[in-house]
């Protein structure tokens, strides 16, 4: 006699059919049970992508944390050398440089933003780099001002011309113009310094200029998605209002 048994694992159904040795062929049987149908499982779809998570992707996608980096080495270096005016008051044309300190807090406000995203902290940070972008225009236009006005040491040699005390004993008028003669060549090392370090300071300007850029571009990328979002989520919520009320 032919034997049938149904068993239902893990949403599986397995029929077990015993027959007998004898038998050549038998239909296989229906068990006397309706058959237990599989429980399909329920597939729940992809979550659609928050507020939260669309910013975030595209602020970090630019990488805001490098930028972050850049800027504030960038910012630190011209600070230093505003630092040359504390060695000789004839350096003071070095002294508006420590307005650069405006990059290294638009460049910890990189650095918070792309660790913590949020909609005031993108704020802030477009706004102080829009002020960065301006600012090192004005420096870039300053250092190459300074390029062009010949060599730093011509304005170190005035100033110490200047400032000679004539009263002074064995110091005339044909000493100073002798000294005032010389002392350009005499310094032309400290010309070479002064030339290469304005270089890099205006490479380093240049490179400012670019990455603040690339932060106010990113941050409004993700302003823009974040009221493209509002808007969706407003549309959606009026229409569910709707079809509830109908």
């Amino acid at each position: 006699m032919t034997s049938t048994s149904v068993t239902t694992v893990g949403g599986v159904v397995i029929v077990t059919q015993v027959i007998p040795k004898d038998d050549l062929s038998i239909p296989l049987e229906s068990p006397a049970n309706p058959a237990v149908q599989a429980v399909q499982p329920v597939v729940k779809p992809p979550p659609a992508p928050s507020k939260e998570d669309t910013k975030e992707s595209i602020f970090l996608r630019g990488e805001p944390l490098g930028l972050g980096v850049v800027q504030i080495f960038i910012g630190t270096l011209c600070l230093l050398v505003s630092l040359l005016v504390l060695f000789s008051r004839a350096l003071m044309i070095y002294a508006p440089f420590a307005l650069c300190v405006l990059f290294v807090l638009s460049g910890s406000l990189a650095l918070a933003a792309g660790r913590r995203t949020s909609v005031r902290l993108v704020w802030v940070s477009l706004v102080s780099n829009g002020f960065s972008v301006l600012l090192s225009l004005a420096a870039g236009s300053y250092t190459c001002f300074l390029l062009a006005a010949g060599p730093p040491t011509r304005v170190i040699c005035n100033y110490q011309t200047s400032s000679v005390d004539f009263q002074t004993w064995n110091i005339t008028s044909r000493t100073v113009d002798n000294w005032g003669q010389k002392c350009p060549s005499q310094l032309w090392r400290l010309d070479t310094l002064l030339y290469g370090l304005q270089g890099v300071i205006l490479v380093l300007l240049v490179l400012q200029i670019c990455v603040s850029v690339t932060v106010c571009v990113l941050s409004g990328k993700v302003i823009r998605s974040t009221k493209h979002y509002s808007l969706m989520v407003g549309e959606s919520d009026s229409c569910s209002e709707k079809n509830l009320r109908t």
